[in-house]
């Protein structure tokens, strides 16, 4: 049951966390949020990293995985937001999503971890049903590059999925999150501020601020799930896209359709099931 909370805990945090997101990058643009996202997340970790793990014992295994990890997250993003800047949400965001299911598959290539056929099938129902949620676009609004980028995101972002399963059982989940942040502010917020680019959040502060808390404690659902297996975890995190479509209905009057509909009912059986089946 840990990977199936700590999957849920990470889709209700990014899903939020995207949500948001969507709101604040209109105020500030997409760059500026992304860097007080990091240097909210560094804050934070910074403090609790060695207050809740204290210092870890770092071997080379260990660091290769971190950096893994920090680099894919970074990269991820990075290609995100370029398929964003030609390409359709409607398309970006459901091809993204798939990122769970591609951890689920490198997980079970790469580390050897054994899935039932129950959970299997269970996963891919949920897998569809993110689809379902999110991929309300019209066929005139799929184009290549923008599909290319999107789909590059989903496989680092599966990779990062289970480098950070990886890295979290060897320094900690904290330090993990922590040196992702290290390598964002580096690459990300420091040449902003450097170069004079990055401007005050204003009336965005505390949307910002939000991203940033939900998208560490995310993570820290997630790779404390992920020490019992990547699969469960992985893919019932990629419902921060459903998440986000639902949270946008509720609180900022965007529309569902009925196809949407019809995927949250599959989200809802399949992570009933894996509950179940993991119970």
């Amino acid at each position: 049951m840990t990977g199936v909370l700590g999957g849920l805990v990470a889709a209700l945090m990014w899903g939020t966390s995207t949500a948001i997101a969507s709101r604040s990058t209109r105020m500030i643009g997409s760059q500026q949020v992304l860097a007080y996202v990091m240097l909210t997340g560094i804050a934070l970790m910074a403090v609790a990293a060695p207050v809740v793990e204290g210092v870890p014992s770092v071997t080379g295994r260990g660091a290769a995985w971190a950096l893994a990890a920090a680099v894919a997250s970074v990269g991820g993003l990075g290609l995100v937001y370029a398929a964003l800047r030609i390409g359709k949400v409607g398309v970006v965001a459901p091809i993204t999503s798939c990122e769970g299911a591609l951890a689920a598959v490198f997980s079970v290539i790469f580390l050897g971890e054994q899935l039932s056929l129950g959970v299997a099938l269970a996963l891919a129902v949920v897998a569809c049903g993110v689809v379902l949620v999110t991929f309300h676009a019209h066929l005139s609004d799929l184009h290549l590059r923008p599909a290319l980028l999107a789909g590059s995101a989903a496989v680092v972002f599966g990779f990062g999925l289970v480098a950070s399963s990886q890295s979290g059982a060897a320094i900690g989940p904290y330090w993990t999150i922590l040196v992702s942040r290290v390598v964002g502010v580096v690459f990300v917020a420091a040449p902003m501020i450097v170069s004079g680019q990055l401007r005050l959040p204003g009336r965005a502060l505390p949307l910002v601020l939000y991203s940033g808390f939900a998208e560490v404690t995310g993570f820290v659902g997630y790779i404390t799930g992920a020490q019992h297996g990547v699969a469960v975890p992985a893919v019932l995190a990629s419902q921060f896209a459903a998440v986000a479509a639902f949270v946008s209905f509720l609180f900022f009057g965007e529309r569902l359709t009925r196809m949407q509909v019809c995927g949250a009912v599959l989200i809802g059986t399949g992570v009933a099931t894996v509950a179940l089946l993991r119970a």
